[in-house]
């Protein structure tokens, strides 16, 4: 019974790391982006602060599960099984206006970095509907009309 599952997500990881492969994505790539990003989240005048007050001096712990993350976005390799709704949900001073200097930061990144095209597409998807579900999450009334 768990056979045709496990065929399903085999073919899924298989064509997640052809496209990715096919993109220039390598997990040295997501490593360098997110490491990258995150230096310029930490010297952004809006969200360094509101990070560094969560994570403290240490970012390493921070890094390998954002590594994790991406590339289990990006490969569909399960390597990230972490609840970020929470995590952000804490973030107090976090506010909408936050949002679009979060993906202009990602994206900056990614064209500093030289990013294929697509590559450049499969993470700017991405990050967009992890802003939108965010902001939904954190900012939206589900009871309002």
């Amino acid at each position: 019974m768990s056979a045709p599952y496990q065929v399903r997500v085999t073919e899924a990881r298989r064509i997640a790391r052809q496209e990715a492969a096919a993109a220039g994505i390598t997990p040295d790539f997501i490593s360098n982006l997110v490491e990258t990003f995150y230096g310029h989240i930490r010297q952004n005048p809006d969200l360094g602060p509101i990070f560094a007050a969560e994570i403290g001096e240490d970012w390493a712990p921070h890094l390998a599960t954002m590594k994790q993350f991406w590339s289990a976005l990006i490969f569909h390799d399960g390597g990230y099984s972490g609840r970020p709704m929470p995590a952000h949900a804490k973030l107090t001073d976090l506010k909408q206006e936050h949002f679009p200097i979060w993906l202009g930061l990602w994206e900056q990144t990614l064209v500093e970095l030289g990013a294929s095209p697509d590559a450049k597409q499969a993470f700017m998807e991405r990050a967009h509907r992890i802003a939108t579900s965010f902001q939904l999450h954190l900012f939206s009334d589900p009871y309002e009309a």
